[in-house]
């Protein structure tokens, strides 16, 4: 048989497993119904993205062409470098890409665009994000093989940010 303590514990479980919904059923269908204000203003996104190409990390010095010049014939691997500080001028976060149209006018002279070292094979700028205001400094860098092809090359390099939102 149970004990008399253990009867008046579950008597007291299962009442209070009665008494609570009943009571929570009340609270919730007798109190007064309170209509409260809202809204939202739904706007178009409108970012702005502009990069800036510049000479110097104060940025006022604009990178419009790259002329490395004229260079004698090489008789060991030459590499050239630019030292270009990127700016993104919006107010969104950026991805940086670029490319460039050398390969169709020299199959020997290569070119590589880097950020932070001006070292070949290292750190590509394709996929760096750069944040609103921030600037990047990078190097624009061609790679000119021994006993090149003479003659005079001219490609175009172009570089652009993607935004994904």
């Amino acid at each position: 048989m149970l004990g008399k303590k253990k009867v008046v514990l579950i008597s007291v479980l299962l009442a209070y497993a009665i008494v609570v919904p009943v009571f929570a059923y009340l609270y919730v269908y007798t109190t007064p119904v309170k209509a409260i204000s809202s809204g939202i203003i739904l706007q178009n996104y409108t970012p702005t993205m502009q990069l800036g190409y510049y000479w110097d990390a104060y940025c006022t010095q604009n990178v419009t062409e790259f002329d490395f010049g004229a260079m004698p014939y090489p008789d060991q691997v030459t590499t050239l470098y630019q030292c270009v500080y990127i700016k993104n001028e919006g107010n969104v976060t950026d991805t940086i890409y670029w490319n460039s149209t050398l390969s169709t006018v020299s199959n020997q002279i290569q070119d590589e665009w880097n950020w932070y070292t001006p070292y070949w094979n290292s750190n590509g700028i394709n996929g760096t994000t750069l944040g609103a205001g921030q600037v990047l400094q990078t190097w624009y860098m061609i790679q000119i093989p021994a006993y090149a092809n003479v003659g005079t090359f001219n490609w175009t390099v172009n570089v652009w940010g993607a935004n994904y939102y």
